[in-house]
């Protein structure tokens, strides 16, 4: 893989020259091919929860039935599409909690592990600027990662819409009704802004974790809750508050009450979620200044994160 990065890195331009978009664009590739390749839990762990819970819904309709099930929400019957969007936000929960995960621990250590490997080494050696390899990994949690665990929901509830299908054609679970393909569309739309929220939202939190991969020479995971934690504990012992635990808090969870303030939930049964998701709140939080101050909190840290990258030497 150090082969590729090194073939995709364009050659070194003469002093002030930038680099053309091209070459640009190929080093950036390479350098996100590095991660998946380096950090395999990024696309192994979704993949087998996906695959656990495609095999869960197999087992589960070879043992149970249910035909006489209640497919109505509080807007009527649903249709096949807002069925199909429902499987696929119950998907993509626990794909999401797993990514989640995965992406915490892997910004804590892809800036800990080259130096702890002395992979930097020949990374440095490459023309190929901290700033590009950190953008890299921001890119990757931020962008990347999460449109594939998006796609990988979708072809799941695909595959349990089918298994669905199938099990209604043999009479154990009731037929799905027609098709509304924009309904459908409005559900996959809002999933995706919620993609583009949580990347926005959520920005100052993964340039953090780089800053503390960059930093940390060792246990970078302690180095993560320690400065928060005595933190907590002076800032109670000394005023008897908990401002900063409530920062936390909310720029951990903040963001979703702004998002889904409009929307309302059925009354005993699930909600049309093609109709449901329609109501997502975006200009409430795209006029949020709270994003806006944690999107520059973000760049801040990641030029802290460069900077550390560059001149920080366990070698």
């Amino acid at each position: 893989m150090s082969s590729s990065v090194a073939d995709a890195a364009p050659e070194r331009a003469p002093s002030g020259a930038p680099p053309a978009p091209k070459a640009l664009s190929g080093t950036l590739l390479a350098l996100v091919r590095r991660e998946f390749w380096e950090h395999r839990a990024l696309w192994v762990a979704p993949a087998v929860v996906a695959a656990l819970m495609v095999l869960g819904a197999l087992f589960a309709t070879v043992k149970y039935r249910a035909p006489h099930a209640d497919l109505s929400g509080d807007h009527g019957p649903w249709n096949g599409m807002t069925l199909f969007a429902v499987m696929q936000g119950f998907v993509s929960s626990p794909l999401s909690l797993v990514t989640s995960i995965v992406l915490l621990f892997y910004l804590l250590d892809c800036l800990y592990a080259e130096r702890k490997d002395r992979s930097i080494l020949f990374f440095k050696s490459l023309p190929v600027s901290d700033g590009l390899t950190v953008l890299s990994k921001l890119l990757v949690a931020l962008v990347i990662a999460p449109l594939g665990v998006y796609a990988l929901g979708l072809l799941a509830s695909l595959a349990l819409t089918g298994i669905w299908q199938v099990n209604a054609v043999l009479g154990r679970l009731p037929a799905i009704p027609g098709w509304d393909l924009g309904g459908w569309l409005q559900a996959e739309l809002a999933l995706l802004l919620c993609l583009v929220v949580a990347a926005l939202w959520y920005a100052p939190c993964a340039a953090y974790l780089l800053v503390v991969s960059a930093w940390a020479r060792r246990n970078p995971f302690l180095w993560l809750l320690l400065p928060p934690v005595v933190a907590q504990i002076l800032e109670r012992v000394a005023f008897g508050t908990h401002y900063i635990a409530s920062f936390i808090a909310y720029r951990l969870l903040g963001v979703w009450p702004i998002l889904f303030s409009h929307v309302r939930l059925g009354h005993g049964r699930a909600f049309a979620l093609g109709s449901g998701l329609a109501q997502l709140d975006l200009k409430a939080v795209l006029t949020d200044v709270d994003l806006w101050l944690g999107l520059a909190a973000a760049a801040g840290l990641v030029f802290a994160a460069i900077r550390l990258r560059r001149y920080r030497d366990d070698t």
